[in-house]
């Protein structure tokens, strides 16, 4: 297990680029998770079931955890301890943020909190507007007087980069101007990777995860979690497909801008899938499965990462063909992901 980098003035914590970069509540996470060899259970066994609300124009879709919206999948995971502190004691018992994240980063604790990008040169929101969103701390340099953090930063694609002091305590102070809402609820969030935990890694589990998402069967705790009251609204496993298809033909008639996160949603799960894949054959967890199958499924891959791009092109162009070629697309991965689970999930056992 690797250490934290660490000299005279400057300490950086743990990170490695995460398998799954849709939603920061994933991103930040498996920043930290990805980096660790013995996390990667964990990955493999929570990110496979999918929800989407059928009216997507107003609602969305993500990984399903078994909790409610108010907690995070950081707070499901046993390899991460978290704490959680008030904006306002952090202002109040220490004279910066940044001496805050500091001492935090001095106890191994990585940063998790919300900032006004309209103060942050790295966004492309940056002087343009009050929006705060949430960013990722993960070390500092006392000398260059720079905080390394991790978020979209520009262009929707999460990345790693450096932000002065003077930048992030400004961003962190002008919260208060934003409008958008506060889904941090105004805590900081501290996380320790917990290198104590034992995790129990079982393939039938896994298997059956894959199994429920396949049948599109709601989820054991969808009730107790979510209260209940909109699952006639929502989708769930594969049926995604059918959200994603009335989303891109609604959005054409309309010649609409088209929310590129879905697709992205598709195309990370896909990703994760042929990666799990990889780490059950790698690992001889499933004799059942061979090189065959994990070339079948990077197939689908590629073909869910090309969807995005017709998105991104779509929007550029507003063109109704790119727009019916995004609605071939999303029907052809559907039917090869179908066709794919049927055989495999046959073969694995019943």
């Amino acid at each position: 297990m690797k250490n934290s980098t660490q000299t005279l003035g400057r300490k950086l914590l743990p990170v490695s680029y995460p398998m799954i970069t849709t939603y920061t509540q994933h991103a930040h996470l498996l920043s930290i998770l990805t980096h660790y060899e013995c996390a990667h259970p964990w990955i493999f066994n929570n990110y496979i079931q999918l929800f989407i609300n059928k009216d997507y124009k107003h609602h969305w879709g993500d990984f399903y955890f078994p909790v409610t919206y108010e907690l995070r999948p950081s707070d499901s995971c046993k390899w991460i301890t978290t704490q959680k502190i008030h904006r306002d004691t952090v202002t109040t018992k220490w004279d910066s943020v940044i001496h805050f994240i500091i001492e935090n980063i001095n106890a191994n604790n990585y940063v998790h909190t919300m900032i006004n990008y309209f103060y942050v040169p790295l966004s492309d929101r940056y002087n343009k507007l009050q929006l705060h969103h949430d960013i990722f701390v993960y070390g500092y340099d006392l000398d260059r007087e720079i905080l390394y953090v991790s978020d979209f930063f520009k262009n929707g694609v999460y990345s790693q980069a450096e932000i002065s002091f003077n930048d992030f305590n400004l961003a962190f102070d002008m919260n208060h101007l934003t409008t958008n809402h506060d889904y941090l609820r105004e805590m900081v969030y501290l996380y320790t990777f917990n290198n104590q935990y034992q995790d129990k890694f079982s393939a039938d589990t896994l298997v059956n995860s894959i199994r429920n998402y396949f049948t599109n069967k709601t989820p054991e705790y969808w009730e107790m979690f979510n209260y209940g009251g909109d699952r006639h609204n929502l989708d769930f496993g594969m049926q995604i497909y059918t959200t994603l298809f009335n989303y891109a033909e609604e959005t054409s008639e309309h010649k609409a801008m088209l929310d590129i996160r879905p697709f992205h949603l598709l195309y990370d799960h896909k990703k994760i899938m042929t990666l799990r894949l990889k780490y059950l054959y790698d690992n001889r967890h499933l004799i059942e499965l061979n090189q065959e199958h994990i070339d079948e499924f990077t197939a689908i891959e590629l073909k869910a990462k090309i969807l995005v791009n017709l998105a991104i092109k779509y929007n550029l162009t507003r063109d109704t063909s790119i727009s019916e070629n995004l609605q071939t697309l999303i029907t052809n991965i559907e039917n090869e992901e179908s066709i794919f689970l049927e055989r495999w999930l046959k073969k694995v056992g019943s």
